[in-house]
């Protein structure tokens, strides 16, 4: 009797309320967290989490065949050979965990810019441009519009590109003081 009393009663209350007062480092409202938190679940189990970072990285290199140039062991692989490839799995599994770490950080924006730095400190000095990191979130999002389906909502979607933006911010920031260090010591 309890179990159709909860179902009935969950049709007169409310789902949860968040606060939707944007964080004032990060964009990101409560609301916006959860988002991110509900959809990653959905494409981060540890048996998926592989496979969708491949997927992910084909798409992205078949939207933007020049990333491969930042990729020296990917050249002359076909598209089979690129998903097979155990570099390419190591990589996308790499990335895959990096997205992980930023959704567990989502609330705590100084650990989240400390992520992106890293991984900017990391990327900079490999040719990566910031326009080649807001190629990829472009991608990321249609990918996860394409595996989530009707799951992936506008709210969701807005989330995603909120916190790919902040990201992107963080890396230009760091792109462009390590290029303007580089132009300072003449390189």
């Amino acid at each position: 009797m309890g179990g159709v009393f909860s179902y009935l009663l969950s049709w007169v209350t409310p789902g949860p309320t968040y606060d939707l007062t944007p964080d004032p480092t990060t964009g990101l409202s409560e609301r916006d967290c959860h988002a991110i938190l509900d959809t990653w679940a959905l494409v981060s189990d540890r048996k998926a989490i592989k496979q969708n970072g491949v997927n992910f990285f084909l798409v992205l290199f078949k939207e933007h065949p020049y990333m491969l140039k930042y990729f020296p062991a990917f050249k002359g692989l076909s598209e089979d050979e690129l998903g097979d490839s155990p570099l390419l799995k190591a990589h996308a599994t790499s990335v895959m965990y990096a997205i992980k770490s930023y959704v567990g950080t989502i609330d705590d924006a100084e650990t989240l810019a400390g992520l992106v730095t890293k991984m900017a400190n990391s990327h900079v000095p490999r040719g990566i441009k910031t326009k080649d990191l807001e190629n990829l979130a472009v991608v990321f999002l249609d990918f996860m519009g394409s595996a989530l389906g009707s799951q992936w909502t506008p709210e969701a979607a807005n989330a995603w590109k909120q916190l790919f933006d902040v990201h992107c911010q963080l890396y230009d920031k760091v792109y462009t003081e390590l290029k303007a260090g580089d132009l300072a010591n003449g390189k």
